[in-house]
């Protein structure tokens, strides 16, 4: 069985840790079967680069350029990622226009890399902005369609308030729809779209499980949050001022590993409340440097609503670490649901999550039972081999029954066509 999957988060050499959980999931897939990934790779300036320094800006630029430029195709045991560049309209002011445009000029390159491999069944990550295209080439090669719906309905509610079920339509074509959390499946069915089957497939992280019991910082309790910090949603302002509440009440220092747009508001905050000795803004870490604080870490927080899932929590697990987060949260959700005894506090509600600190720190034993069970819990629900499994086994069903019907097709025509000429002539 060949797969071919669409993914436009992947990990290039501008931006190598995006989408990686995407490559370790292909990855996985490939020792199951035939994989051929396809990047659009998005040639728009990140916003980052921009600058008011006129010679900074192009040497940003130019950079930006030869690194991106730079990233190639390559191919790995069954594994094949063939990159290609495009332009498009800014997101999300000109969603709708962009999409027509992608679907216009890009159907054509797809469908050829398509006609070329021959894929079984086209596997596309996020509804916006490949879906369309994905569909129509599967509908155009007589093949299942199945869409990986990684966002929360409620963030494409907040960004498009009266058109976003525009988007949804996309789901009615799937033949089959794959989710990763219970919060994610919930929030689909809610729609009262005419949905194929969804299923939850648990993703998995990179880390190998501490194998080590884990031993806390008494004196200062280290805590960690690692997020980017692009999206207000992820709620640092929220954290920052948990941790301002309770400065005077215990001895802590809190990490904050990530970098974005809202990096230097948060760090005028931190310094609004007198916190520069208490938090620490690291800025990007490599998947290694992330590894090595979370093993000194005590407790990991992220009070991120809404959250799709989150990979970042069970690789806090993975080492170990207590996680607390937020009631609603996707990932939360489901390691609840999963037996993890998860510290889940109200969103938007810094208060609960200062309590929420400071009883945790002061319980070692609900710490200690929270980092054993966390590494079990990984273990048996949250592996990349587990997660190919899972796919293989949907996407071989999809395929299986796609090929007999298409030979159930076939033995009709024959019939039919063989009843035709074996007539017997009219009388005259």
């Amino acid at each position: 069985m060949t797969v071919m999957e669409i993914s436009e988060c992947f990990p290039n050499n501008f931006k190598p840790v995006t989408g990686e959980f995407i490559f370790q999931h292909v990855k996985a897939l490939s020792g199951k079967c035939s994989v051929i990934v396809v990047v659009p790779l998005r040639f728009i300036p990140a916003k980052e680069l921009m600058t008011l320094n006129p010679i900074r800006l192009i040497s940003n630029l130019s950079k930006w350029f030869s690194i991106l430029n730079n990233t190639v195709s390559f191919s790995e045991g069954n594994l094949k990622v063939i990159y290609f560049g495009y332009v498009s309209l800014p997101r999300p002011f000109f969603e709708f226009i962009d999409k027509r445009i992608i679907n216009f000029f890009f159907y054509k390159k797809i469908k050829l890399l398509a006609d070329k491999y021959k894929p079984d069944v086209i596997y596309c990550n996020w509804i916006r902005p490949w879906a369309d295209i994905s569909a129509e080439v599967a509908a155009n090669l007589g093949v299942p369609f199945v869409l990986d719906h990684h966002e929360d309905i409620s963030t494409l509610k907040k960004i498009f308030p009266g058109s976003y079920k525009k988007f949804l339509g996309i789901f009615e074509k799937a033949d089959q729809i794959i989710v990763h959390s219970s919060i994610n499946k919930e929030e689909l069915t809610a729609e009262n779209l005419k949905l194929p089957g969804v299923e939850i497939i648990h993703l998995g992280q990179n880390f190998s499980i501490t194998g080590t019991k884990k031993i806390f910082n008494q004196d200062k309790l280290k805590l960690i949050c690692i997020s980017h910090l692009n999206e207000e949603r992820k709620n640092i302002d929220d954290l920052i001022t948990a941790v301002s509440n309770i400065k005077d009440k215990m001895n802590f220092e809190l990490t904050i590993a990530g970098d974005g747009l809202l990096k230097e508001k948060y760090i005028r905050q931190s310094k609004g409340l007198n916190l520069e000795n208490e938090i620490k803004f690291l800025g990007s870490q490599s998947r290694e440097e992330i590894g090595d604080l979370l093993n000194l870490s005590d407790i990991f927080i992220l009070p991120s609503y809404p959250e799709a899932f989150g990979i970042v929590f069970i690789e806090a697990l993975a080492k170990g670490v207590p996680v607390i987060t937020c009631k609603g949260n996707g990932g939360g959700e489901e390691l609840r649901k999963s037996g993890y005894p998860v510290v889940l506090v109200c969103p938007h509600s810094p208060a609960e999550l200062s309590n929420a600190i400071l009883d945790l720190s002061r319980n070692k034993n609900k710490m200690l039972l929270m980092s054993d069970t966390g590494k079990e819990i990984v273990r048996k629900f949250f592996t990349w081999d587990i997660n190919a499994e899972n796919t293989y086994n949907i996407l071989n069903t999809l395929n299986t029954l796609n090929t007999l019907n298409t030979l159930n097709t076939l033995n009709t025509f024959k019939d039919t066509l063989n009843e035709f000429n074996n007539r017997k002539p009219c009388a005259e």
